[in-house]
């Protein structure tokens, strides 16, 4: 069977957004590792979430793109159900994600003081595994004859069966729940916003606590963006086949958008974080010439003194000379 031209337009569109996705996820992940202000709660729930990226991403270019191309019965079947059931085993641990990572933002933000008796490691890695316990059990159901969701080969779309059973979940455990925890998560933002911008203004971000402050609020800057990019592709994917009738247009705004999510969170991580592995990197250079006594170019040059400051260091130094001498002779 000849490959149409519309086949060669969505394998190549999803074929590059998660090219993209996999290169920013790359460079978010070694960020996370990297940087030493990452190294919290924060920074290990950004993981997992950057995890279910790439799970997702792997998903849509492994399997989407060949059942696109070949055109196969294997994606209705039981092993395409499979997939397309850890695919959505990966959105929903990047849902509860979010939701931990605004009680994160909200605690850190509203109880400074309480941050880290309530956000340790151990209470970091029991969200991580609560949000893959929850998605696991979300998903369950998919593994179960006459219930699940699957790659279709004609409209390029992940559509729930047309059984009650996948029904039922596509309309109350991903329709409704989904944007109960966006509406959830947005309650929290909302109050955190309020918070920043009443303490920002008398702020002095040159001290210890307005530093501290100041990297929290770009945290919370950092999860505001990937919320609302997730809302928006939650929004797009349940009502985009309202709005347009053509197939490209609708996979544009479903299947598309689904994996350039996911590319962008990662993207989303590096803007708001890089910064700060720019800043280890300019410190290592200056402890690796101080500890080898090299001057490196970027290190401003001490003025040169005027006339009058030479001459009044010139007489001290004559009179210091002067007063040794005369107790030496006395």
């Amino acid at each position: 069977m000849a490959i149409t031209f519309e086949q060669y337009i969505i394998a190549i569109s999803t074929t590059l957004v998660c090219t993209f996705g996999l290169a920013f996820n790359g460079i978010a992940l070694f960020l996370l590792f990297r940087l030493s202000d990452l190294r919290n709660a924060f920074g290990y729930m950004c993981t997992s979430h950057i995890i279910t990226n790439f799970g997702v991403i792997f998903c849509f270019l492994f399997w989407g793109v060949p059942m696109t191309l070949t055109q196969s019965e294997l994606s209705a079947g039981n092993i395409g159900k499979a997939v397309a059931g850890i695919s959505i085993l990966f959105w929903e641990v990047s849902i509860y994600s979010h939701v931990f990572v605004a009680l994160n933002r909200f605690v850190a933000i509203n109880m400074p003081l309480k941050y880290m008796s309530v956000f340790g490691k151990r209470t970091a890695f029991t969200f991580i595994t609560a949000s893959w316990i929850l998605a696991i059990a979300h998903v369950l159901p998919f593994f179960v004859d006459g219930c699940g969701i699957h790659y279709t080969i004609d409209s390029y779309l992940w559509l729930y069966d047309s059984s009650p059973c996948s029904q039922w979940i596509a309309k109350w455990m991903d329709f409704y729940l989904s944007w109960f925890w966006m509406v959830f998560i947005g309650f929290f933002d909302i109050i955190n916003v309020i918070k920043i911008v009443s303490i920002w203004r008398g702020l002095s971000t040159v001290t210890v606590t307005g530093q501290r402050k100041r990297r929290e609020t770009i945290f919370f800057a950092q999860a505001f963006s990937q919320n609302i990019l997730f809302a928006v592709g939650n929004y797009c994917f349940h009502s985009a086949i309202f709005w347009v009738s053509d197939t490209i247009a609708i996979y544009m705004l479903t299947t598309f958008f689904w994996g350039a999510i996911h590319g962008l969170d990662g993207l989303i991580l590096i803007l708001f974080n890089v910064g700060m592995h720019r800043k280890k990197i300019v410190a290592n250079l200056n402890t690796l010439f101080k500890n080898n006594n090299v001057q490196h170019p970027w290190e401003s040059i001490p003025p040169p003194q005027s006339p009058q400051t030479l001459g009044t260091t010139f007489d001290s130094v004559n009179v210091m000379t002067f007063n040794i001498s005369s107790n030496s002779l006395n």
